[in-house]
Parts: C-alpha cells; structure tokens; sequence
C-alpha cells in the first residue's frame, strides 16, 4: 500500500493499514527488515523469532485520539538463542505512549495550568502527567539547591 502521509516522529515505516473509527483513528505499521545485532554476544544476525502487536498512544490528529499498532518483530540470535526486539526511533522500551508524545507532554506541562486540563488534552490519566512532570523538574533541578516540600498546591 502507497500512502504519503508523514506523522510526526515515525520515519522510515511501512504503513500497512488506516482505520477511522467513530472516536479515533488507527495506523496499523512495521519497520522494514534489517540485520540486528545480539545484545548478549554482538553477533549480526537475521533470523526472525516472531512478531508482537504493540499498542501505542500518539498525538491526537484531527482533533481524533491517534492509536498506533506496531508489528514489532522480535529477533533470535543464532548463537546463543536470546531473543529481543528490534530497536525503533519512536517508543522506548516498555512504554505505551510515543516518544513524540512524551516530548510534548514534558514542555507542555511546564505551561499548564493544572495538570488535570493538560491530562484532559492529551487524553491521559492526571498520575501519568504528574510523573513525566515529575521526570522533567528532577532532570533539571540536579546541581541546584533543594527546593521546599510544597511550593503550590493543585486541584
């Protein structure tokens, strides 16, 4: 299937499937076979174990929530028989929300007013939020004084 569409933070993927559903829209995708090498032992290898769907949250597109459902291929190393992923550019390991999506959240929390209207427009929990804020404040507080136990309180 030939499609020119181009979604923010997915490069070089194969777009297999679009579905538009009443709420949201799906892309069903794949990254394109590659030689992948062994964490355990470094050897490049090609032999595919088998494959994975994983669900991830993206940006909202056309004010639609946007679901991505990659076919993750899991790679077997010839030598010692370990299995694992294949690297990608758009979702760390073990997370359900897209690294763009990730991105926008932590300069938007910045911003937000409270941390529940930013969970509202980015169609996730106000505790997912609190965390990635969280994760951003702790990255660039190192080196400086600490500060109070409670600075502002929230709703």
């Amino acid at each position: 299937m030939n499609r020119n569409i181009f979604l923010p933070g997915l490069k070089d993927v194969k777009i297999n499937k679009v579905e538009i559903c009443e709420h949201s829209i799906h892309f069903y995708f794949e990254m394109p076979v590659k030689p992948h090498r062994c964490p355990r032992y470094g050897t490049e290898g090609r032999k595919i174990h088998d494959y994975r769907i994983q669900k991830i949250r993206h940006f909202k597109w056309f004010e639609r929530p946007t679901v991505l459902f990659y076919r993750k291929r899991r790679y077997a190393c010839q030598t010692c028989g370990k299995r694992f992923a294949e690297e990608n550019p758009f979702v760390e390991r073990y997370q359900r929300f897209s690294k763009e999506w990730n991105q926008a959240v932590n300069v938007r929390s910045i911003h937000a007013k409270t941390f529940e209207d930013l969970a509202f427009q980015f169609g996730a929990s106000v505790s997912t939020v609190i965390r990635r804020f969280d994760a951003v404040a702790k990255k660039e507080l190192q080196g400086h004084p600490e500060l109070p136990k409670v600075i502002a309180i929230d709703k």
